[in-house]
């Protein structure tokens, strides 16, 4: 059975935040709800959010319960912060 690191960490890209976002997105959801407290998934979730296809956006918006207004400000902040 693969570790982890090998399935997760492909790229050596060891930061704890990719490792949560690649899971959000292959793991088993019951898994990661467990693993991981929800206000952790969510700040994943908006750092990652355009990472996200449309249907895990709307999935783990759903889950979190994040508003759109919440990724509007996210997204704007982020903006902003690159300008």
């Amino acid at each position: 059975m693969k570790s982890e690191k090998e399935i997760y960490q492909w790229d050596n890209d060891l930061s704890e935040d990719t490792l949560i976002f690649r899971k959000l997105m292959w793991e088993d959801i019951k898994v990661v709800l467990k693993t991981y407290k929800k206000s952790v998934l969510k700040e994943v979730f908006l750092k990652y959010y355009f990472k996200f296809d449309k249907r895990n956006q709307n999935f783990w918006k759903l889950v979190l319960n994040i508003t759109d207004d919440e990724v509007n400000k996210r997204a704007k902040r982020k903006f902003e912060r690159n300008s």
